[in-house]
């Protein structure tokens, strides 16, 4: 029998205040995301939109060979052209770090990623039209920066001829309670009389009932409002074995940064930092880590930042509103996108410290630098965040007892 669907109207928009404050950085821009060696796909209207253009000579001669063809299984209705990048950079970008195109042209004729990012839309189950932006930018982790009394939202209803229909799978029962349970877990992670990682192991011990199949929505969000006042997260924490959960928390930071399926520049950035840092092998052999090294560094990021605490926090906020989280779609996805936001948090915590490791600047561009490198690095592979999700599972790891261990770092 096929599945049937709830229709929802989409009438509003919800995204974070600061979501109006930016703007790119261009040339001011030090980590520029068209130099990265991306390999981004846009439409068959955005491929013919650029083929077409005209300008100056040089930019004549370069659109003449900046466009491929996508062929074959990987070709889609979104995936249809992408540009042929040089040296690891988009053809059109000139030596002053702008875009040649859109200086002549203007931005009405850029592909809609080069429009739009690092700013994203999604329909949430709730009905709106969620506004985002991704830490893979650093004029994004500027803003961040700038806010310590934390990240506040907003909501304006939409023009008309934006509005438009989502919907969510009959029978699925979290789905009309999805901003209830979302607003649950942001209060959870901005409630400032817990450490950061005590805070985030209680977004866990809220969702496990749901998780569990707990239906009555009513009944949960009252017991879910009442963690903060016991002493469960906390004592997640104090019971993860420190002599054991330092080697693990590195451990697992390293097999993610070194999987297979974390490729690009960023990646290989954050790969040979972490080889000088911690004297690993060519292989990245985790066995040769040296705590030591990361406790030093853990201290020295804690005096240096010290009174900038809300940043991190901030960005575990932005994280989880950018992904969608919690994923509602089933109880097995919901508790799947938990751990999926606890790995990717203790990567973004890795690098924080490694940021302050010896030799390093241990400064707010050292931190950006290497913070932006996880982000390009894992929040753009869908398959990478799937393959860790799965490894949690196999190893029988998907537990709040081995997220306390995740986030102890």
């Amino acid at each position: 029998m096929p599945e049937t669907y709830n229709v929802i109207q989409i009438d509003r928009d919800l995204r974070p205040a600061c979501y109006d404050r930016f703007h790119c950085l261009m040339s001011g821009c030090r980590l520029n995301c068209c130099m990265d060696d991306w390999q981004i796909s846009f439409s068959k209207k955005d491929y013919l939109t650029v083929k077409k253009q005209k300008g100056s000579p040089e930019l004549n001669r370069r659109l003449e060979h900046c466009l491929r063809r996508i062929r074959g299984e990987k070709m889609s209705e979104k995936s249809y052209g992408q540009f042929v990048l040089s040296a690891g950079q988009c053809p059109l970008l000139s030596e002053n770090c702008l875009c040649m195109l859109q200086q002549e042209r203007g931005a009405k004729v850029l592909p809609e990623v080069c429009r739009v990012f690092p700013r994203q839309e999604n329909i949430s189950p709730s009905g709106y039209l969620e506004r985002s932006l991704s830490p893979a930018c650093e004029g994004v982790l500027a803003l961040l920066w700038e806010l310590p009394e934390g990240i506040d939202f907003v909501s304006d209803p939409l023009p008309e001829k934006d509005r438009q229909f989502g919907r969510y799978r009959e029978g699925n029962g979290l789905a009309p309670a999805f901003q209830t349970i979302r607003s649950l877990c942001i209060d959870l992670l901005q409630d400032r009389r817990f450490p950061l990682a005590e805070r985030i192991l209680m977004v866990g011990l809220a969702l496990k009932p749901l998780a569990e199949g707990r239906t009555d929505i009513s009944r949960w969000l009252l017991q879910a409002q009442a963690l903060p006042e016991s002493a469960e997260a906390a004592g997640l924490l104090a019971g993860a074995d420190q002599e054991k959960a330092l080697p693990l928390f590195l451990t697992n930071a390293v097999t993610v940064l070194f999987s297979p399926k974390s490729r690009g520049r960023d990646a290989f950035a954050l790969r040979m930092t972490a080889f000088a840092w911690l004297g690993m092998g060519s292989d990245g052999d985790t066995r040769r880590i040296l705590a030591g090294l990361y406790l030093t560094a853990k201290k020295r990021f804690e005096e240096k930042f010290a009174g900038r605490e809300y940043f991190m926090e901030n960005l575990a906020v932005a994280l989880f509103f950018h992904l969608g989280l919690p994923n509602v779609d089933s109880p097995e996805q919901l508790w799947k996108s938990y751990l999926n936001f606890c790995n990717l948090y203790s990567i973004y915590r890795f690098a924080a410290v490694m940021s302050c490791r010896g030799g390093a600047s241990g400064d707010a561009e050292e931190l950006t630098r290497l913070l932006v490198h996880v982000s390009r690095s894992l929040l753009h592979s869908r398959d990478l965040q799937a393959n860790l999700q799965d490894e949690l599972f196999q190893n029988d790891s998907a537990t709040l007892a081995h997220m306390a261990i995740l986030l102890g770092g």
